[in-house]
Formats: C-alpha cells, sequence, structure tokens
C-alpha cells in the first residue's frame, strides 16, 4: 500500500516546490502525495496539480492546525508523513528516507511519531544526537517530515482541539501521544535540511535583535553559497 506524505503550505511557493522536487527526486518507495493550501495568493496552481496526488486549497489561512487536521481527511495509510513545506528529504538511494523510517516505526512499536533529523536545531538540541541510538526520544516533534501511526492520530482526535499559536501543533500532538505512554522522537541516522524563516524574514519567532548564534538557526536570506552547495549534495536539487 502507498504511504501518504501530507504536506502543508501557505505562500513560499518557491519552498513547495523545492519540497515536492525533493519528495519526487528522493521516494522509492510507493507514496501518494497530498498537499494542502492554506490559502496562499500565488498562482501555482497548475504546478501543485501536475506534481501532486491531492491537492486542496483554502480559501484562507485557517492555520496550521486546522490544515494538519484537514489532512487526516485524506489519508488512508497505516502510517503516513506529516511534514512543513520548507523541508527537503535527503537522497539515500533505493534504501530511501521513507523506507528507513517506515523500518524505525515497525522496529519501535512504542513510537508514535519519527521526525528525521534537520542538519540544525535550536540552541544546544543537536547534542542530544551524540549518541549512537537509532532514535532520539524528545518531548515534542515538529512536521520534519515526521512518519505517524495514523490510527493513533485518529484516537487522540488529531489536531481538531487546535491551539490558534505558533508551533503549538507539535506541542499539542506529541502532548497527546505522551499522555498515552506513545513515545516521539528523532530518527538519528535518517536526516532532512530544514530552509528556515519565509522571504521578509520575522526572527522565526525570536525576539527581535536575536543573533543566529543566540537560537541555533543559520542565515536564511540569501541562503549561504555553502548551503546551496551541501543541499546539492545531500538532496539533489538546485536552489
Amino acid at each position: 500500500m502507498k504511504i501518504d506524505i501530507v504536506v502543508t503550505t501557505w505562500q513560499r511557493e518557491w519552498m513547495t516546490k523545492a519540497c515536492i522536487e525533493a519528495i519526487k527526486r528522493n521516494t522509492k518507495t510507493p507514496y501518494r502525495l497530498i498537499l494542502i493550501d492554506n490559502g496562499s495568493d500565488l498562482d501555482a496552481q497548475d504546478f501543485y496539480l501536475k506534481n501532486t496526488d491531492i491537492y486542496v486549497k483554502l480559501d484562507k489561512n485557517y492555520g496550521l492546525e486546522h490544515v494538519k487536521h484537514l489532512g487526516m481527511s485524506f489519508v488512508d495509510s497505516e502510517l503516513f508523513v506529516s511534514t512543513d513545506n520548507d523541508i527537503l528529504v535527503y537522497d539515500y538511494g533505493e534504501n530511501d528516507w521513507l523506507s528507513r523510517l517506515v523500518e524505525l516505526m515497525n522496529t519501535h512499536p512504542d513510537y508514535g511519531a519519527i521526525a528525521c533529523r534537520p542538519q540544525v536545531l535550536v540552541a544546544d538540541t543537536m547534542k542530544h544526537f551524540e549518541t549512537d541510538d537509532e532514535i532520539v526520544e524528545f518531548p515534542r516533534i515538529p512536521g520534519y517530515v515526521r512518519i505517524m501511526r495514523t490510527a493513533w492520530v485518529n484516537e487522540v482526535g488529531a489536531w481538531k482541539d487546535k491551539r490558534p499559536l505558533r508551533g503549538h501543533e507539535e506541542i499539542w500532538i506529541s502532548e497527546k501521544f505522551r499522555e498515552r505512554g506513545w513515545k516521539v522522537g528523532w530518527a538519528n541516522d535518517v536526516k532532512c535540511w530544514h530552509l528556515f524563516g519565509k522571504e521578509d524574514t520575522d526572527e522565526w519567532g525570536y525576539p527581535k535583535g536575536w543573533k543566529p548564534e543566540d537560537h541555533g538557526h543559520n542565515p536564511v536570506w540569501p541562503i549561504p553559497k555553502n548551503d546551496i552547495i551541501e543541499i546539492k549534495n545531500k538532496v539533489g536539487i538546485n536552489i
């Protein structure tokens, strides 16, 4: 059975296209690509229709939790992937990122959600990956190509009782899982690239004046040349 991959997007057309391109290029495991557009005012509909299996565009921005919840109505597979549009999956050849995440879920039945490890995280979070463990348990994991158990997500009500604040999508669903004794974590050896911020930059939710070294994120705009090279090497696409 194909595994559903649900991408949520708002604006940031070039990021969404790069996200889709990386998925199509680097996914050998059978999948179905579902794109939920949270009311973007950009004219990318033709590209999205041609490059996804299901494309839904809302009439306005209803918030991230709303589109995460809406995406569940299209999910048919026992395991599914929930990801934001600023994540690029790495090229792992035939034993691709998706097959590796599926294998982790199969061998660790106590986990309800496992996300790919990004190239950088906030502050000193990266120190948690200094281990030989194949999964790094963590209190909450965002939509960084996050594989989840569909039945478990539905059992906790998905994102029905959404919180309208940034970042609460991951807090909400992770808390619901952990309340039931289900673990969430990062895949230590299945990695992805996280493109930060948005075109006009917004401090990524941190206080104004914070520098990248204060919160652990690299500069975004323009993307540094060395990052472009790294993305080409690890993802296989041109940014």
